[in-house]
C-alpha cells in the first residue's frame, strides 16, 4: 500500500480504519454515490494479521453488494456450511447448518447464495476489501490519527500524528477494538462477560466428520470444557486456528499461554484432532501463542454531530457465535445507506435523525446477540434452552411461526434474524406486502408476500396493546437501494407480573400511521381503524385495499408477538 499524498479537495466522508468495517462503509456508500468524496486513513501497512476468522453466511449479501463477494471467493478460503457445537451437558454434538434456513430465507433476487461462506485468513480478506473500496475511489493514506478536530460542536475533521488536517463533512471511527482518541473511556464494560481469548495456529491438523465436517464441506467446531470453551477452525489448507476461552478470574495468576496448553490437552476432542499437529507461529517472528481481551462492551457515544463509530469501535459482545464481521460490516452497511441519504440532501430526514436511527440499530443488535450470549454462559446445559432463547430474540424480526426454534437458533447466529429485522423494514417487518398499491415507490413492487401463518383478524375484532407504545421519528433502510427513508419507530412494553417492562418489542411503520396506536384501545374494529386512518391521509378509494392489508398485518403481526388482543 503506497504512502500517498492527501489531496486538498474536500471530504464527504473521512473513514478512520481500513478494516472491514471503514472498507465496507467506504465500498457500499461509493457503489450508491460513486461521486462521493471518500478518504481512509490506516495506521497499518495491509496485508496485517488480525483475529476473527470465521464468517457467518448472511454476510455474503453483504460482500455482494459491495462488489467484493467474487473476490472473497476466488481467494481459496475453506468453505464453511455451518458450526458444530459440543457444550452441555449432553456429550452428543450438535450442528448449526447454514443451510436449514433455506425454506425459510426469502429468494435473493440477485441469487448471492447463502448455503457457506468462509473461514478467512484475515490478512488476505482484509486485503481484498480495502483493495476493493480503493477500486471503488476511496482514496486510502496510512498514518495515525493524533486527535479530532472540532467546530461548534461538531466533529469536522482529524488531526494526524505528522501534523497534517483532514477535513470531511462526516467522519467515521473504524478503529476497532484499540479505539480512537478517547474512545476507551466512553465504553461501557458488560460486568459479566469478560473474558481473555489465547490462541495459536496448529499444521498437521485433522478433521472428523462428526466435529467439524471435511475439507469439502467444513464446519465450526465449538466445544466447551473445563477451562471455559475454544474453537477450532482451518484458515488455510496447512493452518487452523484454535483458541481458548475463559473469564479472567479463572486465570488465578496462571500465564494464558499455560491455560491455553492445558485446554487443548484436558479436551478430548481437541486431543484427537491435534493429536500429531504442531503449534507453529502465524508468521515469521510472530508469538506461538496470542492473548486477547474478549470484552463486552457498547460505545456511550455511537453519534453525535458529524461523526459515528462502526465496527467494534461502537460495540463489541463475545466471539461464542462468531458474528465479528458480519455486525461490524451489517452495520457499516446501514451506516453507508444513511450518509448516502444525508448526502444526497432528503428534506424529510434531518442529520439527528438518520445517525440516531443507525444507533438504535447497532444497540438493538448488540444488545439481543449479548441476551442470548448472556444465555449461552449461564444455562450451558441444553441446546434447545439456547434456540429458545434465541426465538425470542428475533421474534420482532417477522420470523415465521411454523419455523421452530432450532431454526430461531440458525436464523440467529448466520446473521439472517439480523440482517432481516432492517433491511427487509417496512416492507418485510410482519412478512406481508406492506407497501403494495400506496406505498409501492418505496420497495420492491415485484416482491411476492409469503403466505400467510399468523390468526387472521376478524373484521368484528377490536384489537387493544397490551402494552405501552413510545413513538419517535426515525429511518429505516430501502434494501440494496442505497438509502434510507422516514418511518415511526414504535416501541411497545409489556408489563412484567412483578413490576416493570418485561419486553421491549420494536416495529417501523411510515409515519402517517402514528394514530393507529392510539386507537388500539378495543373500541374500534378493523374497518373503523381503516376508515380513521383513510380520513386522516386521505389515500383515495382506488387504495383502501392496501390500507386494508397493512392495519391487518400490523394488528396481527402484534397479536402473535403477544403485545396485543383481538
Amino acid at each position: 500500500m503506497p504512502l500517498q499524498t492527501p489531496s486538498p479537495t474536500p471530504l464527504d466522508v473521512l473513514v478512520i480504519g481500513g478494516g472491514p468495517a471503514g472498507a465496507t462503509l467506504a465500498s457500499i456508500l461509493l457503489r450508491h454515490r460513486p461521486q462521493s468524496r471518500v478518504r481512509i486513513v490506516e495506521r497499518e501497512t495491509f496485508p496485517r494479521f488480525h483475529v476473527g476468522e470465521t464468517l457467518v453466511s448472511d454476510i455474503n449479501l453483504v460482500l455482494d453488494e459491495m462488489g467484493a463477494y467474487e473476490a472473497v471467493a476466488a481467494a481459496g478460503f475453506v468453505k464453511k456450511y455451518g458450526a458444530t457445537f459440543r457444550w452441555g451437558l449432553s456429550p452428543e454434538p450438535w450442528h448449526m447448518i447454514f443451510a436449514s434456513l433455506d425454506e425459510l430465507r426469502p429468494v435473493d433476487a440477485k441469487g448471492v447464495q447463502t448455503a457457506f461462506t468462509w473461514h478467512v485468513d484475515r490478512a488476505v480478506y482484509d486485503t481484498i476489501l480495502l483493495d476493493n473500496a480503493r477500486a471503488l475511489g476511496a482514496e486510502v493514506v496510512v498514518g495515525a490519527v493524533r486527535s479530532l478536530l472540532e467546530a461548534e460542536g461538531r466533529v469536522v475533521g482529524v488531526r494526524m500524528e505528522d501534523g497534517t488536517e483532514h477535513h470531511a463533512r462526516f467522519v467515521v471511527d473504524a478503529t476497532g477494538q484499540a479505539g480512537l482518541c478517547g474512545s476507551l473511556a466512553d465504553r461501557v464494560v458488560d460486568p459479566h462477560l469478560q473474558n481473555i481469548a489465547a490462541w495459536g495456529y496448529f499444521r498437521g491438523f485433522h478433521f472428523e466428520p462428526e466435529l467439524n465436517g471435511t475439507w469439502e464441506s467444513s464446519r465450526a467446531f465449538i466445544v466447551a470444557h473445563e477451562y471455559g470453551w475454544s474453537w477450532y477452525f482451518p484458515i488455510r489448507p496447512d493452518l487452523v486456528s484454535v483458541g481458548v476461552v475463559m473469564h479472567r478470574d479463572d486465570l488465578q495468576g496462571d500465564r494464558p499461554d499455560a491455560r491455553f496448553a492445558a485446554a487443548i490437552q484436558s479436551c478430548p476432542e481437541l486431543s484427537r484432532l491435534l493429536h500429531d499437529a504442531t503449534l507453529v507461529p502465524y508468521a515469521e517472528g510472530a508469538p506461538l501463542v496470542h492473548v486477547i481481551r474478549d470484552y463486552s462492551y457498547l460505545s456511550s457515544s455511537i453519534v453525535r454531530p458529524g461523526f459515528a463509530r462502526v465496527g467494534d469501535a461502537a460495540g463489541f459482545v463475545d466471539p461464542i457465535l462468531s458474528v465479528g464481521c458480519f455486525l461490524g460490516q451489517s452495520g457499516a452497511r446501514i451506516l453507508a445507506y444513511g450518509l448516502r441519504t444525508l448526502l444526497g440532501g432528503d428534506p424529510r430526514l434531518d442529520e439527528a435523525t438518520v445517525l440516531g436511527a443507525y444507533a438504535d440499530h447497532v444497540l438493538d443488535t448488540l444488545r439481543a446477540f449479548r441476551e442470548v450470549t448472556w444465555f449461552f454462559y449461564r444455562f450451558n446445559e441444553r441446546p434447545d434452552a439456547w434456540w429458545g432463547e434465541a426465538r425470542r430474540q428475533v421474534a420482532d424480526a417477522g420470523f415465521p411461526s411454523q419455523a421452530h426454534d432450532r431454526h430461531a437458533f440458525t436464523a440467529f447466529a448466520t446473521g439472517f434474524a439480523a440482517r432481516r429485522s432492517v433491511f427487509r423494514e417496512p416492507n418485510g417487518m410482519f412478512g406481508e406486502p406492506f407497501f403494495e398499491d400506496a406505498f409501492r415507490r418505496l420497495v420492491n413492487p415485484a416482491a411476492a408476500p409469503p403466505p400467510p401463518s399468523r390468526p387472521r383478524l376478524k373484521s368484528s375484532d377490536r384489537p387493544r396493546l397490551l402494552g405501552r407504545a413510545e413513538l419517535r421519528a426515525s429511518a429505516v433502510p430501502v434494501d440494496g437501494s442505497g438509502r434510507m427513508i422516514p418511518a415511526l419507530r414504535v416501541e411497545v412494553h409489556t408489563p412484567a407480573a412483578h413490576g416493570g417492562d418485561a419486553l421491549v418489542r420494536r416495529l417501523f411503520v411510515p409515519r402517517s400511521m402514528a394514530p393507529l396506536f392510539a386507537w388500539l384501545d378495543g373500541n374500534h374494529d378493523l374497518a373503523s381503524l381503516v376508515r380513521r386512518l383513510d380520513g386522516t391521509l386521505h389515500l383515495g378509494i382506488e387504495h383502501e385495499p392496501a390500507l386494508v392489508r397493512y392495519v391487518r398485518g400490523v394488528v396481527e403481526g402484534l397479536v402473535e408477538r403477544g403485545l396485543a388482543e383481538r
